[in-house]
């Protein structure tokens, strides 16, 4: 039988998480971020580029948690602390490592995810490490939404 969601307890974590977006384009995407953010315990989701607002589509995919889960959306990032904590980048990448074999030196974390087609920027790529998830199928690459859900888990725990 399915739990009742009003009966559920949420655990915290002691992690002080920060969701950059690079370019994320799909409303869909962005309601997924938002609620992934929400499960995970995010502090704050920031929409770099791309879509500016939140779409119909983004809030039936958000299920409400754009209400409070903090975001904004900016266009450029000249005024954000990026020396504040340590960063990885979630892309497949000619340098890239296993997400598995992530390990974290701090308990302030900010994840970079990129555009659905052209993925995560040269430019956060030259700037942090990053990190891929191992696939077993054909394809090479996964849902930047399924990728973020895959590096929280693996960051939560």
């Amino acid at each position: 039988m399915q739990s009742d969601h009003s009966e559920f307890i949420c655990e915290k974590h002691a992690l002080d998480i920060v969701v950059l977006c690079d370019g994320l384009s799909s409303p869909a995407n962005i309601g997924g971020v938002l609620r992934l953010a929400d499960a995970y315990g995010v502090s704050k989701v920031i929409f770099l580029g791309g879509e500016e607002s939140i779409t119909p589509r983004a809030k039936s995919v958000a299920r409400g948690t754009q209400k409070y889960v903090s975001h904004e959306f900016k266009s450029e990032l000249e005024d954000f602390d990026f020396e504040d904590r340590d960063w990885i980048c979630i892309e497949l990448a000619n340098n890239s490592h296993p997400l598995s074999d992530l390990k974290l030196s701090s308990s302030k974390v900010g994840v970079i995810i990129g555009n659905e087609n052209t993925g995560v920027s040269e430019t956060w790529l030259a700037k942090y490490p990053s990190f891929h998830i191992k696939m077993f199928g054909n394809n090479s690459s996964m849902n930047v939404t399924n990728a973020l859900s895959a590096g929280l888990f693996q960051i939560t725990n």
